[in-house]
């Protein structure tokens, strides 16, 4: 129903809208089918409350909309709407946002024309990671009855909670949250798995058959409809003074060169020795058209230290393989064969053909394939890949990723007990989708990240380095050695990521501390003894700036990040630093 005495606003193009509704804020997006940062008295009890619309191989439909704000009394009420033809269908959608002191409403109505193909088209929750995690709860199911959970605290590798109509817990300041759903049955995923900071909650089940349709002159509701009540505890103060995390060994820095590539050229080679990387990380995927001819080029091209990352999955011929490489290697030892997504024959195999070198198992996709499955026995170390922009692809949600890596690391040690961990490669964008529901589908790579060579890549590589500080780690694989996605530029020149790693990865092995600060949750630091002294590196994932207070220390004047390289930055006084959102502050302890 819409509100009386309605006064319109519109919305800046391009950017996020922060509203408030009294204890109640939120920051919309462009196109008005998501609010962000849903908050209650300052607490961040939802990351988010959207809109989407998923495809057949769960890519995120773009929906475009010029947003409706409307503002009456002390309630606010967006409306967003549109339609487009797809390749999986035609869809056209109307969504609708209620903001009170007390709370927030979504409701959305989708129909299609003709048809329209989906494995999800509907409203999601996301809960804040700070505000829920651990925290306990009461879930309403679709019959009537109530259970009792909590939000996982170790990364839950299926849904911790199914078959909901209603949701209710406290946070962690206290509010007490409660959520209603209707039009379908909902149910919890835990997002970590993707390097999200949050639980989700959809729908459809996913017990159900995907992918499904929405058919043709079908109408289809939902709504979430979500509560708070100021709790009994005092919101907690937080400190503004820097904090030591960890305290373990800068992991040596590699990066990935799949030979699916061009060989590296004499102007990427000189640039690859200033690295100073630990190794080069050879990809190999058997499927790949004369990837064995490849494999000999490349090894022949990049001299120094390697390792084979080997993709495996569903291969029954893996003995082919494998004996292949060997004679390609001809005597050269890689530090490691990761063998990806490989049965336990392969690895058994792999220690008859390489006794002396370091084998490793789990997979070349995201941590959450590492999560659901099992790791082969006899293996030297556990290795996934990584990266922030599985659900979604703005700033923002880059930015958020560092945040849960501690709780990815504990659980993989849990996992993989007394095994050491090789992490990468780190990217940017998702390097192939296991879970899409056709062959071609699952092999596809995913476009170039356009951020690859900005400044905001070099502080989502250094807030992530930080997150995988510790003593388990060995090595992290960064991003590709060169082009599009990689450290190096075509021409020869170092990305701004590039010039981060030259001076990192000679600290390998270093103490780093990691430095992070109670009021700036993206803010991290990597805190390094180097031989010459103290360095101190620091980022702030989001778009805002930050004021930090720097750790004890003499230090000299800052350097700041640019596309080109770190330049002097301005003088910092009395303990405190700014950091640019988005920005990589690089400082030297004073002699």
């Amino acid at each position: 129903m819409p509100l009386a005495t309605q006064r319109h606003e519109p919305t800046e193009a391009g950017q996020p809208s922060k509203l408030s509704a009294g204890p109640v804020s939120v920051e919309l997006n462009p196109s008005g089918t998501a609010l962000r940062d849903v908050a209650f008295d300052g607490e961040v009890v939802l990351r988010g409350l959207a809109f989407v619309a998923r495809d057949e191989n769960w890519g995120t439909l773009p929906l475009a909309a010029a947003p409706q704000i409307r503002r009456s009394g002390d309630g606010i009420e967006i409306e967003a709407s549109g339609q487009g033809d797809h390749p999986n269908g035609d869809l056209s959608w109307h969504v609708l946002f209620r903001i009170s002191p007390k709370g927030v409403e979504a409701r959305s109505t989708v129909r299609s024309s003709r048809g329209f193909l989906t494995n999800r088209t509907g409203l999601v929750v996301l809960h804040g990671l700070s505000a829920c995690r651990g925290q306990e709860v009461v879930v309403t199911h679709a019959d009537g009855r109530s259970t009792h959970s909590a939000f996982p605290v170790p990364i839950s590798p299926h849904q911790p909670f199914i078959d909901m109509a209603a949701l209710a817990h406290r946070t962690a300041r206290g509010t007490a949250v409660l959520i209603a759903f209707d039009g379908e049955v909902f149910e919890t995923e835990d997002q970590r798995n993707w390097t999200d900071a949050s639980y989700k909650t959809y729908s459809r089940p996913l017990a159900l058959p995907f992918p499904y349709r929405i058919d043709a002159g079908e109408t289809a509701e939902q709504s979430v409809r979500i509560a708070f009540e100021a709790g009994d505890t005092a919101s907690a103060s937080v400190g503004t003074g820097p904090r030591i995390e960890k305290t373990a060994p800068l992991p040596r820095l590699e990066a990935g060169l799949p030979i699916v590539r061009p060989v590296p050229d004499a102007a990427v080679s000189s640039a690859l020795a200033g690295l100073s990387l630990h190794a080069v990380a050879l990809e190999v995927d058997p499927d790949e058209r004369d990837w064995a001819d490849r494999l000999e080029q490349h090894l022949a091209a990049v001299p120094g230290n390697i390792r084979l990352n080997c993709r495996l999955k569903d291969r029954t011929d893996h003995a082919a393989v494998l004996n292949t490489v060997g004679k390609i290697l001809s005597g050269r030892q890689p530090l490691g064969i990761s063998l990806w997504d490989a049965m336990q024959e392969a690895v058994d195999l792999a220690r008859r053909i390489w006794p002396d070198t370091l084998i490793g198992g789990g997979t070349g996709a995201f941590f959450t394939e590492l999560n659901r499955g099992s790791l082969p026995s006899l293996i030297d170390y556990a290795t996934w890949t990584t990266n922030p922009t599985v659900h979604a692809q703005d700033d923002d949600t880059l930015g958020e990723s560092i945040e849960p890596l501690a709780d990815i690391l504990a659980t993989a040690q849990a996992k993989a007990q007394g095994l050491d961990l090789v992490i990468g490669p780190l990217t940017l964008g998702m390097r192939f989708n296991p879970n899409a529901t056709s062959p071609e589908a699952r092999r596809a790579e995913t476009a170039p990240d356009p951020r690859q060579h900005t400044v905001l890549a070099a502080s989502w590589l250094l807030g992530t380095i930080a997150g995988f500080v510790d003593a388990a780690v060995k090595d992290l694989i960064v991003f590709e050695v060169a082009g599009p996605k990689g450290l190096v530029q075509a021409d020869g020149s170092l990305s701004p990521s590039g010039h981060l790693v030259s001076r990192l990865a000679p600290l390998a092995g270093c103490r780093a501390e990691v430095v992070t600060w109670p009021h700036e949750p993206r803010a991290r630091g990597l805190l390094v003894h180097a031989p010459e002294g103290r360095v101190l590196a620091l980022i702030q994932a989001r778009a805002a700036p930050a004021a930090l207070a720097l750790p004890e220390g003499r230090w000299a004047a800052s350097e700041r990040l640019h596309l080109t390289g770190f330049t002097a930055g301005p003088q910092h006084a009395g303990g405190m630093i700014d950091v640019d959102g988005f920005g990589v502050v690089w400082l030297a302890e004073a002699s």
